[in-house]
């Protein structure tokens, strides 16, 4: 990354946040923490829950709003960071850039079939306004990982399977109930469909889905199954569940000279890949019987290395994610560097979440 040194306070891009519940709070504290590569000075904060909205202010020393329309009207904020609930994302945002503010959306950025085309329409009429939090594909291990890819040592990928295993819960909260949007395919689904998009490289020809409601006692889904076929032919297989006993690993990919995994703590890459050297034979498939006791294999002794790798940086991935984005955010707004995270595919990810809920007929989606 471009790193911008020595900003000082007299260049911050002066924030607000809506939305100061667990993730708004962890943005607030993120970006507004020392850094040589960025300057954020958060100005105002606006939250339904009075108790919450005042401790944050007196925290951070920002004006409080409990009206979203009074918290625009702030004259000194430039950026706002939108952190309401799920079914308020889209609509929030087109307020905040009527007002004139820039915005940075928390995920999911919409919810209905509406919301795509409302945001379709903004990112048409704001050009360089809206900006969306798809910060995971900054995770270091995803990052790591797709290092490896690049340097080609797994040879061409075939399958990439993502993993988010929350284990075996009965989560009841909001985000398990429709009505407020919530459901893992709103709530984790954007991150990994993003991921998928970033590792394809190419438009998904193909969708295939499965939600299910297992263990929550809410009506949304807590089970999803979505499997993506690109033009290229690879295929990424994404599932997130709350109803899993024995978790897989976050990450698994199928190359044509070896493979990888990097389970869910997210702290070491396991790899095992053929000699870069080794070059196959020539072989040919028979059309006789095969051996006795055996299938036929053309090459028992196959050069393997096996390594494991630590991910870097050795960090939090829920800080990374936030330095990065904090980072690139920046940037784009100081310095005229194009934003990572295209809208073209936020959009994209929200498109395949429309063509999911309608495989998946079964749940009463809002709108």
């Amino acid at each position: 990354m471009n790193r911008i040194e020595g900003e000082t306070m007299m260049n911050a891009i002066k924030i607000g946040v809506c939305g100061v519940g667990r993730i708004g709070a962890h943005h607030c504290r993120q970006f507004t923490q020392e850094a040589a590569n960025y300057r954020y000075e958060l100005v105002a904060l606006c939250d339904a829950d009075p108790k919450r909205l005042h401790e944050m202010a007196s925290e951070f020393g920002a004006e409080p709003y409990a009206d979203f329309a009074d918290f625009l009207e702030n004259p000194e904020m430039e950026l706002v960071i939108i952190a309401t609930r799920s079914l308020d994302h889209a609509v929030n945002a087109q307020q905040a850039l009527a007002a004139g503010k820039k915005v940075l959306l928390e995920k999911p950025i919409g919810v209905t079939a509406a919301d795509y085309e409302l945001l379709q329409e903004l990112d048409r009429d704001y050009p360089g306004k809206l900006f969306f939090m798809h910060n995971l594909r900054f995770q270091p291990a995803f990052m790591n990982m797709q290092e490896i890819l690049a340097s080609g040592l797994l040879g061409k990928v075939q399958v990439v399977k993502l993993c988010k295993h929350h284990g075996f819960m009965r989560r009841n909260d909001w985000q398990m109930r429709l009505d407020c949007g919530g459901g893992q395919l709103s709530v984790w689904g954007p991150h990994l469909i993003d991921q998928a998009l970033q590792l394809m490289g190419a438009p998904v020809e193909n969708v295939w889905s499965d939600l299910q409601r297992v263990l929550t006692p809410g009506d949304a889904d807590d089970q999803v199954k979505i499997i993506l076929s690109a033009t290229n032919g690879m295929v990424v297989d994404i599932e997130i569940s709350n109803s899993v006993a024995l978790v897989s690993p976050y990450y698994t990919v199928y190359g044509d000279r070896g493979s990888l995994c990097c389970d869910q703590d997210q702290k070491v890459i396991q790899l095992r890949y053929l000699d870069p050297s080794f070059t196959w034979p020539e072989a040919k498939a028979e059309a006789g019987s095969p051996v006795a006791n055996g299938y036929g294999a053309a090459d028992p002794e196959l050069p393997w290395i096996e390594e494991t790798r630590k991910v870097t940086p050795e960090t939090s991935p829920w800080d990374q994610v936030e330095i990065e984005i904090a980072t690139h955010l920046y940037q784009t707004l100081r310095h005229d560097l194009p934003f990572p995270i295209k809208n073209a595919d936020a959009l994209e990810v929200f498109r395949i979440t429309e063509v999911v809920k309608k495989q998946n007929s079964q749940f009463k989606w809002v709108g």
